[in-house]
């Protein structure tokens, strides 16, 4: 069968047709892929920048949190001094109790030293806790100094 040459521009056109339609699809199909890879990517950027400065924010933190350790290391370094000053011109029976009073204090040093090492070598999972108990651990620092300040006072 022999087509006519309407016949066979017409059949030619339809292929073209076809095949811009299939071109077209294809480009839709990639562009909207770019799209997609395109809002990925920046959603990826945007949450490596929060973690970031969630990593910023978490070393600066930690770091106050031990500058003001070591700031109460100093401070009780201090008034671990003042105390063994005090000591050596008292009486038996007042220097027994300023010792005791030394001993609690070194046992604080101590603690407040383990408490810097670890804050200087937390991990950020681990950080909330720790401050919890950073700050418990400052309250009866706070305390004990308290109490060193009034034997000092008293004696």
């Amino acid at each position: 069968m022999k087509l006519s040459q309407k016949s066979t521009k017409l059949w030619v056109a339809n292929v073209l047709m076809a095949l811009i339609l299939v071109s077209f699809q294809a480009c839709n199909s990639h562009s909207d892929q770019s799209e997609t890879e395109n809002a990925l990517e920046q959603t990826g950027d945007s949450v490596e920048t929060d973690a970031q400065q969630a990593a910023a924010d978490f070393q600066q933190e930690r770091d106050e949190v031990v500058a003001d350790l070591e700031h109460q290391q100093e401070e009780l370094d201090q008034e671990i001094e003042q105390l063994k000053a005090k000591i050596k011109g008292q009486s038996a029976k007042t220097s027994a109790a300023l010792k005791r009073q030394l001993a609690d204090l070194d046992n604080e040093h101590r603690d407040l030293a383990k408490d810097i090492d670890i804050a200087k070598n937390a991990t950020e999972d681990a950080w909330q806790e720790i401050k919890a108990g950073f700050k418990k651990a400052g309250r009866t620092l706070g305390n004990s100094f308290e109490d060193a300040g009034e034997q000092l006072k008293n004696q």
